[in-house]
């Protein structure tokens, strides 16, 4: 079966480049592909009470997508874990100041 195409306009960031953004979006819509996807709530929701901010949670996500173990991949346990360091620094510099 051969699928019909369209185009669309898609905004992205100044830093990413248009055959990036093009790889991406083909990597999205292939069915030769597979992804899961985290978002920021799902980080926030594990801080346990206290308020973490977007970027706080997006720098989590990043330093996560970065240093994951490929035969684990990214899991509850590998959030909690970032989720804690992040705990522990913010005492430090709680206690710091």
């Amino acid at each position: 079966m051969t699928l019909g195409m369209k185009q669309i306009m898609v905004e992205v960031p100044d830093c990413i480049t248009e055959e990036k953004a093009q790889y991406e979006i083909n990597r999205i819509f292939s069915p030769d592909w597979i992804s899961l996807h985290w978002h920021i709530s799902d980080v926030q929701e594990c801080a346990d009470g206290r308020t973490m901010s977007d970027a706080d949670a997006q720098d989590i996500l990043e330093e996560m997508h970065h240093r994951h173990d490929a035969n684990n991949g990214v899991t509850w346990d590998t959030i909690h874990h970032y989720v804690e360091r992040w705990r522990e620094d913010q005492d430090e510099e709680q206690e710091a100041s």
